[in-house]
């Protein structure tokens, strides 16, 4: 299969490209420096470059493959800017010029990622694909997204992955750096769940859905345990010897969700089953 992957050099798209090339597919990736065309084509794949908030180069780059990928994000890092407005762009405006290039040219086959964020705050109740959602207004654009695929006639599956961590991510770098330095703090009591999916795991998750999942379907990809933040911060203390995370006061939002309908629909079982085996190395 010709597969058109838009957020190639992304945390998702890095762990993505290789296993569909390993799986026989021919990728073609849409990138916006000749460097990072330059880097891909000495890899083993096609490169070409565009953007995808310019119509015009996606509905050339998109000529001729069989499915598209949109794994296209721009997430503000923790501590760091707070402006979503590019990501806001590439949900909305992005979405839609590939949704139509791919209409327009026949690409019937189209996975879109997702974020299980959109379920909102559901306290101890474990959220699943039919749980309504209630989405932050900094995360808007992802409803709006999800709307405009669902609108679409294409062979569309939506996957929304759970709170990324693994390699690129520089979330568990991070926690032991803060644990370390005594600056990790447990939210509120600590008892808020959260859903945690390697970036391995979602990569598999999108190889597996652009091969067999069935059109029009959406799937919730997280790891087998929802974890507190107590737990998993104490854990990562513990792991490089530092004090027990101390509460803050601050509650965070309580999201833990189930990958039941993944599993059986597609067969997919996480590699990193907890957050244990996860961040082990």
């Amino acid at each position: 299969m010709r597969v058109f992957v838009v957020g190639a050099t992304g945390v998702l798209g890095r762990q993505t490209l290789p296993r569909l090339v390993e799986r026989g597919h021919h990728a073609r990736a849409l990138v916006r420096s000749a460097e990072q065309a330059a880097r891909l084509n000495r890899m083993g794949i096609e490169a070409v470059q565009g953007d995808i908030l310019d119509r015009t180069s996606v509905v050339s780059a998109v000529a001729g493959c069989d499915a598209a990928l949109h794994l296209a994000t721009a997430i503000p890092h923790p501590g760091g800017a707070t402006d979503w407005t590019l990501n806001d762009r590439i949900r909305r405006e992005g979405t839609r010029n590939l949704v139509e290039a791919a209409f327009e040219l026949g690409v019937r086959r189209y996975v879109q990622q997702s974020i299980t964020f959109l379920y909102g705050d559901q306290g101890s109740h474990i959220a699943d694909e039919a749980t309504p959602l209630q989405a932050k207004a900094n995360i808007s654009s992802s409803v709006d997204m999800e709307e405009m695929v669902r609108a679409s006639s294409l062979e569309w599956v939506i996957l929304r992955g759970g709170a990324f961590y693994g390699p690129g991510t520089g979330a568990e770098d991070r926690w032991r750096r803060d644990a370390l330095a005594g600056t990790l703090r447990v939210p509120g009591e600590g008892d808020a769940l959260q859903s945690l999916i390697h970036a391995v795991d979602m990569a598999r998750a999108v190889v597996l859905a652009l091969e067999s999942a069935p059109a029009g379907s959406t799937y919730n990809v997280v790891d087998d345990e929802p974890v507190t933040y107590r737990d998993l911060y104490g854990y990562v203390a513990a792991q490089v010897g530092a004090p027990e995370p101390q509460p803050d006061g601050a509650a965070m939002r309580s999201l833990g969700c189930t990958n039941a309908a993944l599993k059986a629909a597609l067969g997919w079982s996480p590699l990193y089953a907890t957050y244990r085996s996860g961040l082990a190395s």
